[in-house]
């Protein structure tokens, strides 16, 4: 089968011409982009933390509202998941052509006031819309950083970049857990969501003050006026076409929705696989979390990035799909194996915190193909698509069908039935492994 090429604009960098030199933006702009991605990664933070922080409460939440594990998959899953990946693609689709650190700064400021607000809820409808609410505000983020760090760093700094970015989301899970685990026992889980929201709405307005649109396309060689027309002309269900007939982008978010149904089941249940398996403190589960995030999936993350960048100068791009394939098959046997390891909690930490570090390998290098293989006036949609089929798939329904399972064995197994739900979706990783090695076949040597 003849591999794949993306579009000539995509495969080229940027022409060391000499009108470039007097723009740092169209050239090289130097110490500020990486200031521009340490904000983005910030704001990425502060999105799992709001985003995650219900994980570490949903027993709180369970005592004060009588809940079970279905609606507690729901509200840590399909309600944010839903709204999340449907108001992505219209916003993306605008961020495509228009202003997107002002849509970047917006969306901090919206979720970060409704997770603020979750604190006053007084049943579980209100807790409900309010994440909602926290989905809707998430869902202009993720996608417009994408396409503003695309246009910040050259196409073979991706990987790393778009792996540094990411970093974003354990270290806020991190403090989600940590922060919202120390300040629920101490305080109560209503002080931890006003904790986990308030800070975010102070980094929106430096994010808009500070953060200066790049030129679209200009680090791909192409004349960014050019790329906000076609923007602007093409429809969305003509880019979405484009966008089907690639088979690098279409197999890469293929792999990548298969891969996040049992990583983002594990993220929301994790705390309270400790808590029922073992007789501890809100506050030490909430720690050994993050510590499994922190010490596992960051580094897990740089590492992975580092590798797949340096694999793919000195053998061939195919590496950049290839470190995902080999990193998820890793994690899967390792993430079967904690979830038995019942005799020691920190046996137990430590088994998670390794497939964590080898499942993080395919997050940034799988995001950057999906960005290397469109062109520049399509990334924030081809973003906005995969993360709006791997959100509502896997963050939506990987948790909801864990609760679902271990509701469904509870009378016979007790508090292991949620162990054995994690393992179900934790052997889907096997086809995404699968995925991502056959993808890599399409690329060029």
């Amino acid at each position: 089968m003849a591999p794949e090429r993306p579009p000539p604009s995509v495969m080229q960098t940027a022409p060391d011409r000499p009108e470039d030199a007097a723009d740092p933006l169209r050239s090289e702009p130097g110490a500020y982009r990486y200031y521009v991605l340490l904000l983005l990664a910030l704001a990425y933070a502060f999105s799992f933390m709001d985003r995650n922080i219900v994980s570490i409460l949903l027993g709180d939440l369970k005592a004060e509202f009588d809940l079970n594990d279905t609606q507690l998959g729901l509200l840590s899953g399909l309600a944010f998941a839903l709204f999340y990946s449907t108001f992505a693609i219209p916003i993306a689709r605008y961020a495509d052509r228009s202003n997107r650190t002002l849509i970047v700064s917006i969306a901090v400021a919206v979720w970060s006031l409704v997770t603020a607000a979750c604190a006053v809820v007084s049943n579980f409808t209100q807790l409900l819309l309010c994440r909602v609410g926290v989905g809707i505000g998430e869902a202009g983020g993720l996608s417009p950083s994408h396409s503003i760090i695309s246009d910040y760093f050259r196409r073979e700094e991706r990987s790393l970049a778009i792996s540094l970015f990411s970093l974003g989301a354990t270290v806020g899970a991190f403090a989600g857990v940590v922060m919202g685990g120390i300040v629920a026992e101490n305080y109560g889980w209503r002080a931890a969501f006003l904790v986990a929201g308030l800070p975010g709405v102070l980094l929106a307005i430096l994010l808009k003050l500070t953060v200066r649109e790049p030129l679209r396309g200009g680090m791909d060689g192409q004349d960014a006026d050019a790329s906000d027309d076609q923007a602007t002309t093409a429809s969305f269900f003509r880019t979405a076409q484009t966008l089907a007939g690639n088979r690098v982008y279409r197999g890469t978010v293929a792999a990548h929705v298969l891969a996040v149904f049992s990583s983002y089941s594990i993220t929301a249940w994790l705390p309270q696989v400790f808590l029922r398996n073992f007789d501890v403190s809100q506050s030490l589960v909430g720690t050994l979390v993050g510590v499994v995030f922190l010490c596992g999936a960051a580094v897990g993350m740089v590492s992975g990035g580092w590798l797949a960048t340096h694999m793919a100068r000195i053998r061939s791009g195919r590496w950049e799909l290839l470190v995902p394939a080999i990193g998820v098959a890793l994690s899967v046997p390792i993430h079967l194996l904690a979830l038995t390891a019942l005799g020691s909690i920190y046996v137990c930490a430590a088994l998670f915190m390794l497939g964590a570090f080898f499942f993080a390998w395919q997050h940034g290098p799988g995001l950057a193909v999906v960005q290397n293989a469109v062109a520049p006036e399509q990334r924030a949609t081809a973003a906005s698509l995969n993360f709006f089929l791997s959100n509502l798939l896997g963050l939506g329904l990987g948790p909801l069908l864990v609760g679902s399972i271990s509701d469904q064995l509870a009378d016979r197994y007790g508090d292991v039935s949620l162990n054995i739900a994690l393992g179900v979706v934790v052997l889907v990783s096997i086809s995404a492994a699968v995925m991502f090695y056959r993808v890599s076949r399409l690329i060029d040597q």
